[in-house]
This record gives structure tokens, C-alpha cells and sequence, in this order.
């Protein structure tokens, strides 16, 4: 019997001990469970539409760019000096009206402004004095001419007559050339029409970059009023050094970005090479032609630039799309947008080659070249996950 009792309640112990390790291990596995639930979740944050605009995030997608080897140089946009000119008045007046403002494009022969000063209505009076002036000496010209051939006159008197007609078409020309550069029309003046203001027109296409003038200023002859330059023909002159210049060649890719504005990337080819060094610097100035857009450039403006030796396209995206943790790199991904509401995945990837602001992303999982990816920001964006992460615990 006490055996038999003995037997029933170890038997009664180890069922006891299999319920409590089966109800810790079910534990464990839920722990373990809401623990992985835990992580994923804290990988995602939502942000609202207006929340991106305040924090200064921007959003853009992976972009193939050329990170092989490549020589890097500064340089500067240039304009050649025919694309861009100073607008001035050939005869002095005071600015009566303005028609443009600087950024607007205009045309070759479009009014800039109105000046006025009744020195031009002199102008004008001694133009209609001198045509009325040749008239006459003309026709006493050729009256002696003719009375010179009979013996009437002298020939003393017909080289008077000459003279005085040739010096009278020498002033009615130099009066109509006055007319012609202060833009006024002769035609017009001859039928009547007299005016107190001229214009001062545009002598090329292009855009209006500079206005030293206001309306009742008083402008000297050849005092700027505008500088217009014409942005079409804008390139890259860029400095490249004398032990570096074999390596350059006229055809070669460019891409280059403005020191104020590193992470948009520009194309340039090079068409010319500088035929002389700088004594000073050692550096020979090699030409570029920008492809594509140019906007956001101006002449004058600093760059950055790398002339490709060897190509390696690859996926990369702005430095300021990553962020670091604990050795590893990681960028966040939209996973959707309902409304003015975005949600972003933080996931785990891996950085190549580095240049020009730009690093090459190699995903972990591939991702379609159309996945829009924080591009500028992350660090903002992370912040506040981690925010939310925080406010989990408690």
C-alpha cells in the first residue's frame, strides 16, 4: 500500500510540473511573439502632409548616376561675352517709365523703358532743319553746276555751292544716324510726329538680370540701366591642373552639382580646351555645354564637378537620405499615403561608392526603381519614431 501511494503522487507531481512548463513555455511563445510584433511595429511612423512641409522633408526615388572614377575640379558658369549685355542711353533723360522687372525674359528690339528730355525735340527740329536745308542747297548746287557749263558763274562760285551741299548732306546723314540710335522713327518724324520720350530697347534675348533705375532718376549718356544676359548659351568653365590635363579630352561627361546646392546633380560635356596656363594657379580653364535643364543656374554661380574616366552607373540617393545606427545604414520607404496621411518603413541597407553628395543604396530586399524614399530629412523623420517608440513603453 505505501508503495502504491508513493507511485500516485509522484505521478500527481510530474503532471503538476508538465501543466506549469507547458503554461511558461505558451508564455515565452506569446512574449516572444508580442516581442517581434513590438519590433516590426516600431519600424513604421505616419506623418501628416504638413508635418514633411514644417520639418523640411522631401521626398524622391533612387537615381541612376555615374560614380565611376572620375577627376574632380571647381569651376564657375560662364557666359560668353556676346550673350550678355549692358543696357544703356545714348542721349541722357530722365526715366519717365520702366516696362519690365528683373527674371522677365525679353527680346531683341523690346522696349526696356521711356526716357524724356527736351534735348531730344532739339534733336528732332534740327533732323527736319537739315532735310528742309538740303533741299535748297541742292537746287543751287545744281543751278551752278548748269551756269558753270555756259561761263556764267564762276568756279569759284559752283565749289562754294558744292561744298556747302556736301557738308549739308554730311549734317542731314549725321542727324538721321542721331534718330536711328535713339530708336526713333525718321519716317514717322518726317510725317509730323514729333516725340518728347524714346525708348530704350533690349539689344539681344534674354533675361532681364539687373535694373539700376527708377522712375524720375535722372540717367547720364551710357549710364547702365539693365543688364540682360541670355542664359542659352551658360556653361562650365572649369579649372583643371596641369598634371591632370592628359587625362581630359574634348567629348568627355560631366556631372557636376553649385556648391550651394550639392544634392542636385547636373550633365555637362566638354567641348573646348584652354590653350594656355594660368601662371599663377598652373591650371588650364577646360569648356563644358550643360545637357538638359538650366534651371536653377546662373552666370557666375560656383561648382563642383567630376570628369568621368571610367562609368559605373549605379542606384544611389542624396547622403541625407541616411541615417546610422549602431554600424548600420538604414533609409525610410513610403508605404502608403491615405489622404493627407503618409506612413514610412525604416529599413536596413547597404552603402557603395560616395561622391558628390551622393552614395550608392544596395537593398537588402529589391525594392521597384518607382519606390519613393525620403531623399532629405531622414534624421528628422527617425526622431520621431523614435518619439513614438518612447511613448509605447509608457
Amino acid at each position: 500500500m505505501i508503495n502504491i501511494y508513493k507511485i500516485s503522487a509522484i505521478l500527481l507531481f510530474l503532471a503538476v510540473l508538465g501543466s506549469c512548463q507547458n503554461k511558461t513555455t505558451k508564455q515565452d511563445e506569446h512574449s516572444e511573439n508580442e516581442s517581434e510584433h513590438h519590433e516590426e511595429s516600431s519600424q513604421i511612423v505616419v506623418l501628416q502632409q504638413k508635418q514633411l512641409e514644417v520639418m523640411d522633408i522631401e521626398l524622391g526615388t533612387a537615381k541612376q548616376i555615374n560614380l565611376g572614377d572620375a577627376l574632380k575640379v571647381n569651376g564657375q558658369l560662364e557666359l560668353p561675352p556676346q550673350n550678355r549685355a549692358s543696357v544703356s542711353a545714348i542721349v541722357g533723360g530722365r526715366v519717365q517709365s520702366i516696362a519690365v522687372i528683373e527674371g522677365d525674359y525679353v527680346k531683341k528690339g523690346q522696349v526696356l523703358a521711356q526716357l524724356n528730355n527736351p534735348e531730344f525735340i532739339t534733336i528732332q527740329r534740327e533732323y527736319l532743319s537739315a532735310k528742309n536745308n538740303i533741299v535748297f542747297l541742292e537746287k543751287d548746287y545744281q543751278r551752278k553746276k548748269e551756269l558753270l557749263k555756259d561761263g556764267i558763274t564762276s568756279a569759284k562760285s559752283f565749289q562754294q555751292a558744292e561744298a556747302a551741299y556736301n557738308e549739308g548732306k554730311s549734317t542731314l546723314n549725321a542727324a538721321k544716324s542721331m534718330l536711328q540710335l535713339m530708336d526713333i522713327s525718321v519716317s514717322g518724324l518726317e510725317n509730323g510726329r514729333i516725340i518728347a520720350a524714346v525708348p530704350v530697347v533690349s539689344p539681344i534675348n534674354g533675361v532681364v538680370q539687373n535694373i539700376d533705375i527708377n522712375i524720375g532718376k535722372f540717367v547720364a549718356s551710357e549710364q547702365k540701366m539693365f543688364e540682360i544676359i541670355d542664359n542659352e548659351f551658360l556653361h562650365l568653365g572649369l579649372k583643371v591642373f596641369e598634371k591632370d590635363i592628359e587625362k581630359v579630352k574634348i567629348g568627355q561627361k560631366i556631372t557636376f552639382s553649385l556648391t550651394t546646392r550639392p544634392d542636385k546633380i547636373y550633365e555637362a560635356e566638354i567641348f573646348a580646351l584652354g590653350k594656355a596656363f594660368d601662371m599663377n594657379t598652373r591650371a588650364v580653364l577646360v569648356h563644358a555645354k550643360i545637357i538638359g535643364t538650366h534651371e536653377g543656374l546662373l552666370t557666375g554661380m560656383f561648382v563642383e564637378a567630376r570628369i568621368v574616366t571610367s562609368s559605373k552607373e549605379v542606384r544611389a540617393l542624396p547622403n541625407e537620405a541616411f541615417i546610422n545606427e549602431k554600424g548600420l545604414d538604414y533609409v525610410f520607404v513610403q508605404k502608403s499615403k491615405t489622404g493627407d496621411k503618409i506612413e514610412f518603413e525604416k529599413i536596413q541597407v547597404n552603402k557603395g561608392v560616395s561622391d558628390l553628395s551622393f552614395t550608392e543604396v544596395l537593398f537588402i530586399k529589391d525594392l521597384p526603381k518607382e519606390t519613393i524614399i525620403v531623399t532629405k530629412g531622414a534624421y528628422y523623420l527617425n526622431a520621431e519614431l523614435q518619439k513614438s517608440e518612447f511613448g509605447d513603453e509608457h
